[in-house]
């Protein structure tokens, strides 16, 4: 079985003669229930099997961090206060709908960021539907993109509740790794486990809670991902080193798979050949044990996506 890379499908790679091309390389697909409507993952999974029926298919299910709701990119410019809020149709430059209630705050933050610790604001004030924040830099916000607020903590309930209904309106699908977003404890994993004994569990640690929990959440799960861009995002680039150094050891002490995600080969999306700096994070992820490597965007958005796969496998090798 070729699992040492994690392909995620996206609108670049969901032809039939990408996926064709993706199997000689990899029979490890993902498909990200964040994105797109239910009958085309459907589609797409009808598809990989038509390709590789032995084809191990993951459906990475819909936590509940909350998004940004705008319908079309927003120019943010860099000093200007931003308003995301909750239960609003109003949207604007200064003002930016979201996709959920905001989470629980334990501690004073003093930032927050969108798009995967990608842009930072100043945090200026929070009520229960709403945060207020000073962008530190101008860019442009493409729509759904999660935000992130360090030391924050997710209702546990209601993240069981979004997992179950996802589930249950996929359970006429053909897949085989159910991906968890923000798992905070070993409890959930567990529970979703009973329920869907014939899957196997990806927990994706990427939060505060989830890097506290983390060997119960590893004895109870089949694999363990780790979630690069909200892990740095929640808990602070300080511990961020430190963070995926004890996720992996742990994993691995608990005999668990590994797989790292988010921006493992960025750079790729529009040239042939990867950063130092992204050779040098491969290797050290490797040295932690690192069983498998997800392709994110990189094989879902890229027209590179193929040259991306190529690499990786040569270099894995």
């Amino acid at each position: 079985m070729k699992k040492n890379i994690l392909v995620t499908i996206g609108p670049k790679s969901c032809s039939l003669s990408a996926i064709r091309n993706i199997s000689s390389y990899t029979n490890y697909f993902r498909l990200n229930g964040s994105h797109n409507n239910l009958d085309w993952h459907k589609k797409i999974i009808k598809r990989i099997r038509l390709i590789d029926s032995k084809a191990i298919i993951l459906i990475d299910i819909p936590g509940i961090k909350s998004r940004t709701n705008n319908l079309k990119t927003i120019n943010i410019k860099k000093k200007s206060k931003v308003i995301f809020s909750f239960n609003t149709n109003k949207e604007s430059k200064s003002n930016i709908p979201l996709t959920r209630a905001l989470p629980i705050i334990n501690k004073k933050i003093t930032e927050f960021s969108l798009d995967d610790g990608k842009f930072y604001f100043d945090f200026v004030q929070k009520t229960n539907n709403r945060i207020e924040g000073i962008s530190r830099s101008s860019f442009r916000l493409l729509p759904k993109k999660g935000i992130n607020i360090s030391a924050c903590v997710y209702n546990e309930s209601l993240q069981e509740k979004t997992y179950v209904n996802f589930l249950n309106k996929i359970k006429n699908f053909d897949f085989d790794h159910i991906g968890l977003s923000f798992v905070q404890t070993g409890n959930l994993a567990k529970k979703i486990k009973s329920k869907y004994p014939d899957k196997k569990i990806v927990s994706k640690v990427e939060n505060s809670d989830g890097l506290k929990n983390i060997s119960s959440i590893s004895k109870a799960s089949d694999c363990i991902m780790i979630d690069r861009g909200d892990l740095i995002a929640e808990v602070g680039q300080k511990k961020f080193f430190n963070a995926v150094t004890k996720i992996s050891n742990i994993t691995k002490k608990n005999k668990k798979p590994l797989i790292m995600a988010t921006e493992n080969l960025e750079s790729m999306f529009s040239r042939l050949e990867p950063s130092k700096s992204e050779i040098m994070s491969l290797g050290h992820s490797i040295s932690l044990g690192t069983d498998t490597f997800m392709l994110s965007e990189e094989t879902a958005m890229s027209p590179l996506y193929l040259n991306t796969i190529k690499w990786l496998h040569a270099y894995l090798n």
